[in-house]
């Protein structure tokens, strides 16, 4: 009988139990931290449930392109360690929009192009073969220029200073050995 007496007061507070075991039950995620800048580059470090990530990045000192600007997000340039050591000198591209399917992008330095896969919003490299080169580029270039597709059909060329990049790969090699 007595159960039946307290069936509505939990019938009343168990969902609101659910909602707040849900709620202190998300990890919370820490944002990355900012180690160092050097120049146009920024280092930093990130921990996960898969471990620890650190990444170099860079934004571009000019967008160019017939498109909206305010329809473009975050665009950067990633180079990546972790989680784990077998990942290892990852480079990225984020583009701030969706690239058109099956499309590449030319990442070149120096007039010296190479072309990145593509899925979604990024773009990698073919490979780790491919990652060694490009930093190696990267470290003896000035000046970096990605051009990318849109899904709406959209060219955009953004380029990318290079100053600052080789101090700043030491020291992410240093801070996630």
């Amino acid at each position: 009988m007595n159960a039946q007496r307290f069936s509505p007061v939990l019938t009343y507070l168990f969902p609101i139990f659910l909602v707040l075991l849900a709620c202190f039950s998300f990890e919370v995620r820490a944002e990355p931290k900012k180690l160092e800048d050097f120049k146009d580059w920024s280092v930093y470090k990130k921990d996960t449930d898969a471990g620890r990530v650190c990444f170099m990045s860079s934004v571009p000192k000019k967008l160019r392109g017939d498109y909206n600007r305010a329809n473009r997000g975050d665009t950067r340039i990633f180079i990546s360690h972790g989680p784990g050591k077998s990942e290892r000198d990852v480079v990225s591209v984020i583009a701030g929009y969706r690239y058109l399917n099956q499309s590449t992008v030319t990442f070149e330095i120096d007039k010296r192009k190479t072309p990145l896969f593509t899925l979604e919003n990024r773009a990698w490299s073919q490979g780790p073969e491919d990652d060694q080169k490009l930093i190696v580029a990267m470290k003896r270039g000035a000046k970096l220029i990605i051009t990318g597709t849109s899904s709406r059909n959209n060219k955009t060329v953004d380029e990318y200073s290079l100053s600052g990049f080789t101090k700043a790969k030491a020291f992410l090699d240093r801070a996630c050995p």
